[in-house]
């Protein structure tokens, strides 16, 4: 089946949370490419997986061939609450906000610096894209994307000369927009990533929305757990993972106001092994962090 080429990431850290227990009701909120979704059903659980991806859906489709236990809806994460699903809660429930490699090396989003792809990044369908925000933001619109979404320390003297170089040609490709990256005279942290891989994030970030999404997701989950259900979120960087941080550390049922709380099961942030970064090189960045719903 075409799911197997897919590396689903800490498969053993997730299922420590559930081992042992059986026909939980489950919630994969980012099917992707089915991974983690296959390992929940050959454990004998039940699925309700969502994801906006039209390539989702013909995988769930022949992932219902082998489980019926399955049942998909094509929808993002962060319209939860628009899902028919009554007042279903769920044992437990992931989020793991990783791409798929199809995503990565599909030359028509554009999200890899490896491919020359027309600017877009754009994946879930929107307005915005890499194009529009790089040629027609202002000075300040392009700094504030830089250095909150990229963390880059020298976004002004960035986003000056993205003006500068776009004023004489537009920037049109993922090539183009990294020979301007690499002769802008920013000093990006690149000693163990590629130098344009700060800028890129911060493009992909405000292209999708992705950090508002993760805060809108966050602010309904709660709804959708059982008590004792378990909250798994995987991240795959700082902003994301402060954010989920963030979230579990002011919803601690012994801190907040309201009849419903977290308890944290993951002080620090659960990272891949050092086994499965050699095996799967994209779970080297990949954190996750967990809570238990309570009342």
């Amino acid at each position: 089946m075409i799911i197997n080429q897919h590396i689903p990431i800490m498969t053993n850290e997730i299922f420590s949370f559930i081992d042992g227990k059986k026909n939980l009701s489950i919630l994969d909120c980012t099917f992707g490419r089915g991974g983690h979704s296959k390992k929940f059903l050959e454990n004998g659980h039940f699925v309700t997986a969502i994801d906006q991806d039209i390539n989702s859906l013909s995988i769930a489709k022949k992932l219902k061939e082998e489980f019926r236990n399955i049942f998909f809806h094509q929808i993002n994460f962060k319209d939860l609450d628009l899902l028919n699903l009554g007042k279903e809660k769920f044992d437990f429930i992931l989020l793991d906000l990783g791409f798929s490699s199809d995503q990565l090396d599909d030359s028509k989003i554009g999200l890899s610096f490896k491919i020359n792809s027309n600017l877009n990044m754009n994946y879930l369908g929107g307005d915005k894209n890499a194009y529009k925000i790089i040629n027609h933001y202002n000075k300040d619109e392009l700094q504030r994307v830089f250095y909150f979404y990229g963390e880059i320390n020298q976004a002004e003297k960035l986003a000056k000369y993205i003006v500068n170089q776009r004023s004489i040609k537009s920037i049109e490709t993922n090539f183009e927009l990294i020979n301007i990256l690499r002769d802008s005279g920013v000093n990006f942290r690149s000693k163990k990533i590629h130098f344009a891989t700060q800028a890129f994030q911060a493009l992909r970030i405000e292209s999708n929305n992705e950090l508002e999404n993760l805060e809108t997701f966050l602010n309904k989950v709660h709804e959708f757990l059982k008590i004792n259900a378990y909250l798994a979120v995987i991240s795959f960087h700082s902003l994301e993972d402060r954010i989920v941080k963030n979230y579990f550390r002011d919803n601690k049922i012994t801190k907040n106001n309201k009849d419903w709380g977290f308890e944290t099961q993951t002080k620090k942030p659960i990272v891949a092994s050092k086994l499965e970064v050699l095996e799967n090189n994209r779970s080297r960045s990949a954190k996750l962090r967990v809570g238990k719903f309570v009342n």
